[in-house]
């Protein structure tokens, strides 16, 4: 199978109603600005053709107090395999972001592997986290950031993918009802 063309990632309470309620939702919010790409259980992948940080933005500002089923709304600065060295790489394009005085936090949902030779090894989180550190020559905080390195594995078909975000901590609150 193909891997699906992403940027934005929604996360709906379960049930099928709630899927169909969120995904009429981000249309109507988004009109032309965003197609369908994918969905399993409660996430439905979206490619935004602006930017996904401002579209995701405006699916959270405007659910709030409406009680359309929505958990959370999550832009996507590249999809990569979901190989730890993968994941470094996209990474390495996003730090230039973070100045050096600020700080950050790595939050990895799902497992990353390790490829060496010619079969992959799967990796406990804190040996991930571990490794994508390595990229980031800045201030840890795991309390208060100003920066999330945000990773999220998605299983596409047979396949895993690696959902890569450089977001501020407030991209990845639940949506207020």
């Amino acid at each position: 199978m193909r891997i699906p063309d992403f940027n934005l990632i929604v996360v709906h309470e379960p049930g099928i109603e709630n899927y169909g309620r969120v995904r009429n939702y981000v249309k109507q919010v988004l009109g032309d600005k965003v197609v369908y790409a994918y969905s399993y259980q409660s996430v439905i992948l979206y490619r935004c053709f602006e930017d996904p940080h401002t579209c995701a933005e405006a699916i959270k500002r405007n659910a709030a107090d409406t009680g359309i089923p929505l958990i959370k709304a999550i832009p996507v600065d590249a999809v990569v395999n979901a190989d730890v060295d993968s994941v470094r790489g996209a990474i390495r394009g996003l730090i230039a972001k973070i100045q050096p005085n600020e700080t950050f936090r790595i939050t990895l949902q799902g497992h990353l592997y390790k490829i060496e030779e010619s079969y992959s090894i799967r990796l406990s989180s804190s040996d991930a986290v571990k490794e994508i550190a390595k990229e980031v020559d800045r201030p840890v905080n795991l309390t208060s950031p100003d920066w999330v390195i945000y990773v999220r594995v998605l299983k596409i078909g047979l396949a895993e993918v690696a959902a890569v975000s450089l977001l501020k901590p407030h991209e990845l609150e639940r949506v207020k009802l």
